[in-house]
């Protein structure tokens, strides 16, 4: 009776196994069918290094209001930079790609983009774009000053340039490892442009002295300077705006003498099989619709296009961008990085 038992459970067992088998099998073949019928469909493959949600949400608005569809396809900075040097032979390659300015300007470097501009991307000012249009910037990320509000009404509301950072001896900072992210490479990089190396190192090593903690990561300073451990910090301002508004008694200031930003744009590729929709979409890229979906999505960027909401801090004021070349690759910025950790975090260099 035991091996009547074992006997069916093994027919049952088979049975079922065969079932699945053939069920994802035609699942692969309904999945393969619906590919191929989107690949006849007029469409853009759009590589881009912004979250996964936001990607889905761009392509869907942009559906929705032009009715054309967008194939976007989320990578990481490194990946979409090793896909547009290396493209891989079989895949689809990109007609337009959403990407970092150094990731665009690497792809410049290497051929990968056909100007485009138009009368929207004209609303871009020119330090927020490529100069033979290869690249358009869409959307930055600037640091700036968040101030403790306690701190702010007994005299932080002084606090307008980088140098004041040094006036008041009382002060606590938060400030960014300028070694641990690219964001923060990019400040010194910059900073040292405007300012020189030697002038770079005194400033750092003055302000050093009232820093209370440097941050590998921006969550961490806005914390301290919500709670009060340090009076102000420097931080991006896309993660203090997510804090701010959602409470933090916090005020943010954009140093009026200057401040680095991360960028982010669009360009079309040298591989786009259909430029009339890749200029559809590059233009929309710059429209309202799309910076409500990153509001949707907690992006609180400030735009590149004169005609989007122009984001100002707590007195009211716009910011100021340092006007460098950002001539410089991933190896020059870690060298740099290095100098300021020799130099500055550690004073091994004199």
């Amino acid at each position: 009776m035991k091996r009547y038992f074992t006997f069916i459970g093994m027919i049952v067992f088979i049975g079922l196994f065969l079932a699945v088998g053939v069920y994802i099998q035609q699942e692969q073949q309904q999945q393969l069918a619906t590919q191929e019928m989107y690949a006849k469909e007029r469409h853009l493959v759009v590589y881009s290094d912004m979250p996964t949600a936001v990607n889905r949400d761009l392509a869907e608005a942009f559906y929705k209001s032009k009715h054309l569809r967008v194939q976007m396809v989320s990578m990481s900075e490194d990946g979409l930079q090793r896909a547009l040097q290396k493209p891989v032979q079989g895949r689809m390659t990109p007609d337009v790609v959403i990407a970092s300015e150094d990731t665009l300007r690497q792809g410049q470097i290497q051929g990968c983009f056909i100007p485009y501009s138009s009368e929207a991307t004209e609303t871009v000012p020119l330090y927020l774009k490529d100069d033979e249009n290869a690249w358009t910037g869409l959307w930055y990320d600037p640091l700036l000053f968040v101030v403790n509000r306690d701190y702010y009404a007994m005299g932080g509301n002084n606090i307008n340039t980088w140098s004041d950072l040094l006036t008041d001896s009382t002060i606590s900072i938060s400030f960014p490892d300028l070694a641990a992210t690219d964001i923060g490479g990019d400040f010194l990089c910059e900073f040292v442009e405007v300012h020189g190396s030697e002038r770079s190192a005194l400033y750092f090593r003055s302000l050093q002295e009232r820093i209370g903690t440097y941050s590998k990561t921006m969550a961490p300073v806005m914390h301290r300077v919500a709670s009060g451990e340090v009076q102000v910090g420097i931080i991006d301002a896309l993660t203090e705006r997510q804090y701010r508004f959602d409470g933090a008694p916090v005020f943010d200031v954009y140093p009026q003498d200057g401040t680095s930003y991360w960028l982010t744009g669009t360009a079309v590729t040298r591989w786009c099989e259909d430029e009339e929709l890749a200029a559809v979409f590059t233009d929309w890229l710059l429209s309202n619709e799309a910076v409500d979906i990153l509001s949707k999505n907690r992006l609180y960027y400030n735009f590149a296009s004169s005609t989007l909401p122009q984001r100002q801090d707590s007195k009211g004021k716009d910011p100021v961008l340092f006007m460098t070349t950002k001539h410089y690759n991933d190896e020059q910025r870690k060298e740099l990085q290095d100098w300021w950790i020799r130099t500055v975090r550690f004073g091994k260099d004199t």
